[in-house]
């Protein structure tokens, strides 16, 4: 009797308190936005699918904690002026919110990876006082299920969060995350870690590629740059037939920029009415049409060029941004770890 008195007075407080917080509701307007048309969907879907394999309880302690999770990563998003697609739950994989603009750096990464599992550490700290009140096994489900998901999401390896955080200290990290998942893949016999690791191991390839062609991607911006400039001498210098004759031997060197390409078509387009103009006419056309092609080509070395730097600069961090990575996410995962470790025992054999 006294139980149920006191699981009913808890009951009224948290209505009590979701009521205080409809009164404040520019305080839930982003999230409220979070919640769209497709993210309603998907996450019936997934919380039907989980209430029929598990049951109920597990559904919805589930969707909440991926939830706030998510809306982690989204606040994060938000802050840098990032914008994102609406969420989508996934069943038996999780949920994904996806940036409509690559971060600038991996600091930024970072910043938005860690504000997922942070959030989720917030999302199921309100259910331990609520479980040391009640002893309601629903609240003990909270608190296993919020802290294993969130330490597990911060194995170093990409696509977990923890790949992403880790990046800011050093991509070398993640050969520890796949070595993680791996042991964990075992363990659990778990296909969808399994999925994991060989994602992972294929994004660590592939970003070590990247890095390792920086130098060649240089030499050929470089390369870019001189033709940049004899393309500006001769313009100056020499005849429109000239120009557009170097143009075009140019050709076999830009096959692998398409944008580089495209500006020769500007010297080239010869329209139907530029024969019937008049030897002045002509001559100010092709005037217009070489700044306009000068003009082209440069602006689309610059931005090759930008994009060869961006990506040569986007793991280096300096020494206080590494420490201040290191500190946080290690501090976050002993505090899941402890929480893993301490609360599992709380959870009854099985749920109603």
């Amino acid at each position: 009797m006294e139980a149920s008195r006191k699981k009913n007075s808890i009951w009224g407080i948290l209505s009590v308190a979701a009521l205080f917080l409809v009164g404040k509701l520019k305080w839930l307007l982003p999230f409220l936005k979070f919640l769209k048309l497709k993210t309603l969907i998907s996450m019936l879907i997934f919380l039907g699918t989980y209430a029929a394999l598990y049951g109920w309880k597990f559904a919805v302690a589930l969707v909440y904690l991926i939830f706030v999770h998510e809306c982690g990563h989204l606040y994060a998003a938000r802050k840098l002026n990032i914008p994102t697609s609406p969420a989508i739950f996934i069943p038996f994989m999780g949920a994904v919110v996806g940036t409509k603009k690559q971060p600038k750096n991996a600091k930024e990464e970072a910043f938005i990876a860690y504000m997922g599992p942070l959030f989720g550490l917030l999302a199921f700290l309100p259910a331990v006082p609520l479980y040391m009140f009640t002893k309601d096994s629903f609240w003990a489900l909270v608190i296993v299920l919020g802290s294993i998901l969130n330490l597990f999401n911060l194995i170093p390896i990409t696509p977990l969060d923890g790949g992403r955080i880790v990046s800011a200290i050093s991509t070398k990290l993640w050969g520890l995350g796949l070595i993680l998942l791996l042991v964990f893949a075992i363990w659990s016999q778990s296909f969808l870690a399994f999925v994991m690791m060989f994602l992972g191991l294929f994004q660590w390839s592939s970003i070590r590629k990247i890095q390792k062609n920086i130098s060649d991607d240089r030499k050929r911006v470089i390369e870019y740059q001189e033709m940049l400039a004899s393309l500006k001498n001769i313009a100056e210098t020499s005849t429109y037939e000239h120009l557009q004759y170097f143009a075009k031997s140019l050709e076999k060197n830009l096959k692998e920029e398409r944008e580089l390409l495209e500006t020769l078509d500007i010297l080239n387009d010869e329209q139907e009415h530029e024969k019937e103009m008049s030897e002045e006419e002509r001559e100010r056309t092709r005037e217009q049409k070489k700044q306009a092609f000068i003009s082209g080509f440069e602006r689309e070395v610059e931005n090759i060029h930008k994009r060869v730097e961006q990506t040569a600069s986007y793991y280096q961090t300096d020494g206080k941004t590494k420490l201040f990575t290191f500190l946080i996410y290690f501090g976050l995962a002993a505090v899941l770890g402890i929480s893993s470790y301490l609360s599992f025992s709380l959870l009854p054999p099985a749920l109603e």
